[in-house]
């Protein structure tokens, strides 16, 4: 079975994946593509699609998956494909910049570009984070951006366009890609071998992110921590424990906003319980009085504990002890039951 990405997968992300498929199909991409969108929507895979597509030998379905140009791309080795990004330099002259996408970087580009594409095709320059360009390179690429070489595309991803000079981003159209819906992901995780119950559980907590869920699904200490969570929280309910979880806390800080989220994840989990009045294997590791909750609680039950999560997170920002926002959360949910 073939598992690489396709324009198909994206179809989920609106009309716009169609229309870019058309005009790829049709020779009529614009010359610059900005792909923006949180961490882990899917960025950087559909910028090599993209590339793949433009390269693509096929005379139909592009990409093709299994021309020789397809396979070059996928193994990073076409001659027509020219990749920038922090910490991959382009020449020796860059070679000590980790920290940034150096001008050489982009000066190195821009000579590589004025030849002819070695296999008389199209040539792809993708840029990955370009907000990581120095302000010298965003101003170098803008010449090259407002006359591009004839049958040359850049796709640039950003997760964060607005650190990109305004100048770069009026040469550039704007595709941007939205947190993937949990159905989705849970689908994806599946294909990809994950356990069904942890793929649910890490679609809850990822924020439609899928690099996330993938990076969750592999994180043991991950699932060992909100499993301690859960227990805390949703299956003990004894005021006795409150000294001895909080201490533990303490000792492990670092991981407050994991502990916030994962709190925030299991509410979420409840609510939507309570509306669907469905069985949720999600649910399992709570107590029967939580359980209980999830089926009859009011509403606003449900957003007095959002808000307490929201007020802990806002203590910790503001140098709060752990110890003390994990004693008065526990006390919180102790509460509401």
């Amino acid at each position: 079975m073939n598992n690489a990405p396709a324009f198909q997968d994206f179809l989920p992300q609106g009309d716009e994946i169609t229309v870019l498929q058309d005009q790829i199909r049709k020779g009529r991409m614009v010359h610059a593509l900005l792909i923006t969108g949180e961490d882990g929507t899917g960025k950087r895979t559909l910028a090599r699609l993209i590339a793949s597509a433009l390269l693509c030998r096929s005379e139909e379905n592009r990409p093709c998956g299994i021309c020789s140009s397809c396979i070059r791309v996928s193994d990073n080795e076409h001659p027509d494909l020219i990749t920038i990004e922090k910490g991959v330099p382009l020449t020796n002259e860059s070679r000590k910049s980790k920290a940034s996408i150096p001008v050489d970087d982009i000066r190195e580009m821009i000579r590589l570009s004025s030849s002819y594409p070695f296999e008389g095709g199209n040539r792809v320059i993708l840029i990955a984070n370009a907000e990581d360009m120095t302000p010298q390179a965003q101003n170098c690429l803008l010449k090259i951006l407002e006359e591009p070489p004839e049958n040359t595309y850049f796709v640039l991803t950003s997760g964060h366009p607005e650190q990109l000079l305004v100048t770069v981003r009026s040469r550039c159209r704007f595709l941007k890609l939205r947190p993937w819906e949990e159905n989705r992901i849970i689908d994806i995780l599946e294909k990809c071998g994950s356990d069904p119950e942890r793929a649910r559980l890490a679609a809850a907590a990822c924020h439609g992110s899928i690099g996330y869920a993938k990076q969750l699904t592999a994180d043991e200490e991950y699932w060992k921590m909100r499993d301690d969570i859960v227990t805390s929280f949703f299956r003990s309910g004894e005021r006795s424990s409150i000294l001895s979880v909080s201490s533990r806390w303490k000792e492990n800080k670092a991981d407050a906003e994991k502990l916030f989220d994962t709190l925030e994840e299991c509410v979420r989990i409840m609510m939507i319980y309570r509306i669907e009045k469905k069985e949720d294997q999600r649910l399992n590791g709570f107590s029967d009085a939580w359980r209980r909750f999830a089926a009859e609680a009011d509403p606003e039950r449900f957003v007095f504990l959002l808000n307490r999560i929201i007020d802990a997170r806002k203590q910790y920002g503001s140098n709060v002890s752990i110890q003390a926002i994990v004693e008065q959360l526990l006390l919180s949910f102790m509460g509401v039951i």
